[in-house]
């Protein structure tokens, strides 16, 4: 609707110039008919050239990359490395806050998952050990109170596996005697109350005398001697070796006892099911000594992981916050104050040791290597515009410099100002040479179309009626014809032609007048633009039509006109 009122104003613009044109004409006509009809018409040449069709619009350069430096969270300064204008790598430290709140709160936090996880390995431990598994050969003792349907705990003594491959026994020589032995001298053992001698082997001799009952210097001599299942622990032994062809006797006999004892704890909480061997039984290594069943132990460790799952998550939005506590440039650029504020220098209040509040703004880190410029075009040409599309750009302070730009946003919500709708479009442009900066004013012209070698009329010079589109030729013998024609790209003062003219053919362009005097410049530019947005042009066949059909037009006098 609005769009119909805009071309409704501008076609009534255009009738009372024609009408106005018109009485002029006939007023002027009738006392200098020849003298007028030459200076309300031009005849131009059909020629061949390159034609641009481009948008243009104005703004002010903007870094493409700015990101503002903030506080993260309210606390102290801790380290303080900003200065008004300063370049900056990546990863620079630029400042760091202090915050106990958050750092304490990470420290417990830790030491709180790492006792969850411990809790967490305790409960699959005892998953594990549900089946009770001897871990050596042996003879086996039960722990006091275990039989089938027994509770137990982690700590409960299930049994006490003893090896019996080999004993050890520990036996008084005189001290004479004693010194003259060396590790692995024979030993002939002689058992009490048994007519059995086994021979062990000396295992290591001691170094401290003591004195026997009968007075005398005795050392203790520590004895190994192999099993052929005919020994067992507690057995009373006696010993004697033979030095240099003579005996000696140990002064006392003592009881052989095991080498090595292994302990078997439950290690799991439960009830026994099942016991498979008693006191006494000879096991293997491997063997299952008993079973043991828990109602309440997965669904233990199922609760336990989800404890240990949220608090990984609390501990690691901690340590993102500590890590944010040390802002760090973003990319490569420089930073400055005036991002935020261009009248102060904030740093100013926030020295190291001052405090801070979160959200507080430094300023902003902008890498100048790329600028864009964000400019306003019409919605009559928002849908020319798109992302890629290319554009040439001067910069106000920078005359005689052109720098090329590319589209590289295009918005879908417009911004509407005095019954006018605009959309930005952003355009990138390299900024190598860093001359351009920020806020600096730029013109863009986006081109749209561009062809070389294209048959091309003034823009005026166009007709149109019930849908078609119009010139008036002009022949080689002065007279005028209406030739229909067929149109392509336009530009802001020509129109590319098709169909129905040749290069070298004469068409008559109308000079349009208003009480008497012709249009100005930015009259007759306004005229364009109406015809490039649809005024006098689409249909017919032409690629550039984006309005609709009008039955009014300006064209000269002339025959068939």
């Amino acid at each position: 609707m609005k769009w119909f009122w805009r071309k409704k104003m501008v076609y009534t613009l255009i009738l009372i110039i024609v009408i106005a044109g018109g009485g002029t004409y006939f007023y002027l006509n009738k006392s200098k008919p020849t003298a007028k009809a030459s200076a309300t018409e031009t005849v131009t040449a059909v020629t061949k050239g390159e034609i641009k069709n481009s948008i243009s619009g104005t703004a002010q350069f903007e870094p493409k990359n700015l990101q503002i430096i903030s506080a993260p969270s309210d606390g102290t300064i801790k380290t303080m490395n900003l200065t008004k204008n300063m370049p900056v790598k990546s990863g620079d430290l630029l400042f760091e806050v202090s915050n106990p709140d958050i750092e304490v709160g990470l420290q417990k936090g830790l030491v709180n998952l790492q006792q969850l996880q411990k809790d967490y390995d305790d409960l699959n431990n005892q998953l594990n050990s549900l089946t009770t598994v001897a871990p050596i050969s042996g003879k086996l003792t039960l722990g006091n109170n275990i039989d089938v349907a027994s509770q137990v705990s982690k700590t409960t003594k299930i049994a006490s596996i003893s090896d019996l491959s080999s004993l050890k026994v520990t036996l008084p020589f005189l001290l004479e005697d004693a010194v003259q032995l060396h590790a692995g001298d024979a030993v002939d053992l002689t058992l009490d109350g048994f007519m059995l001698t086994k021979t062990g082997t000396v295992q290591s001799i001691g170094i401290t005398p003591r004195a026997d009952s009968k007075g005398g210097k005795v050392i203790d001599v520590n004895i190994i001697v192999t099993n052929d299942s005919t020994l067992d622990a507690g057995m009373k032994v006696n010993g004697s070796v033979t030095i240099n062809g003579n005996v000696s006797q140990a002064q006392d006999q003592a009881a052989l006892q095991y080498i090595k004892t292994s302990t078997v704890l439950a290690n799991t909480s439960g009830i026994i099911s099942t016991l498979n061997f008693k006191t006494g039984d000879m096991v293997k290594q491997g063997d299952i000594i008993d079973n043991v069943t828990s109602d309440t132990l997965k669904n233990d460790i199922l609760n336990k992981k989800a404890t240990i799952d949220q608090q990984q998550v609390t501990n690691d939005d901690l340590q993102e916050k500590v890590n944010n506590l040390k802002v760090k440039a973003p990319f490569d650029g420089v930073f400055s104050t005036d991002f935020v504020n261009q009248k102060t220098n904030i740093l100013g209040a926030h020295s190291v040791g001052s405090p801070v509040l979160s959200a507080t703004q430094f300023g902003g880190v902008a890498s100048l290597d790329s600028m864009q410029l964000p400019i306003q075009v019409d919605e009559l040409d928002l849908p020319s515009i798109k992302v890629g599309l290319k554009a040439n750009v001067k910069v106000d302070s920078l005359t005689g410099q052109n720098f090329q730009g590319e589209v590289t946003q295009v918005s879908s919500v417009g911004t509407t100002t005095n019954g006018v709708t605009n959309y930005t479009a952003v355009l990138a442009v390299p900024n190598t040479k860093q001359a351009l900066k920020n806020g600096m004013s730029a013109t863009a012209d986006i081109l749209i179309q561009d062809k070389k070698d294209a048959l091309l009329i003034p823009i005026e010079a166009l007709q149109s009626k019930q849908g078609k589109r119009f010139v008036t030729l002009k022949k080689t013998d002065g007279t005028t014809v209406s030739q229909e024609i067929t149109i392509g790209i336009r530009s802001k003062t020509q129109i590319e032609v098709l169909t129905g003219l040749k290069e070298g053919d004469k068409v008559v362009t109308p000079v349009i007048q208003r009480q008497g005097q012709t249009l100005t410049q930015a009259q007759i530019d306004a005229l364009r633009k109406q015809f490039q947005q649809g005024g006098g042009g689409g249909g017919g066949g032409g690629q550039g039509g984006q309005g609709g059909d009008t039955q009014v037009f300006v064209r000269p006098r002339g025959n068939n006109g």
